[in-house]
């Protein structure tokens, strides 16, 4: 095999195994008000949550980034990896936000 061609097979390979580097939104989580955002909106807005509980009255995101980077949605299923907080939403019988709060993880 010629070296050109084991040398562009060895980079395809390599690129193939990168992990994509996540890019943040400093305002990802801006729409997030207590009283006031739907379950609807938060769904349209951040994807599905990565768990639900009490018949989808909470909801948990795991949201990677920081407030200097940015954050992103970790939508990867199964894995913690770049996860920085678990963003928890609890929401009313009508789907009205009551609470949240963003847990660090370790």
């Amino acid at each position: 095999m010629k070296p050109a061609l084991v040398c562009l097979l060895a980079i395809l390979a390599s690129v193939g195994c990168a992990t994509p580097q996540q890019h943040g939104n400093p305002a990802l989580l801006d729409f997030i008000n207590d009283g006031e955002t739907s379950r609807t909106n938060v769904i349209l807005s951040l994807g599905q949550p990565s768990a639900t509980f009490e018949d989808e009255h909470i909801l948990t995101y795991r949201i990677g980034g920081s407030r200097e980077k940015g954050y992103f949605v970790r939508d990867a299923p199964g894995t913690w990896y770049e996860t920085s907080f678990s963003l928890v939403l609890v929401f009313d019988a009508d789907g009205t936000l009551q609470s949240h709060s963003m847990v660090k993880v370790r």
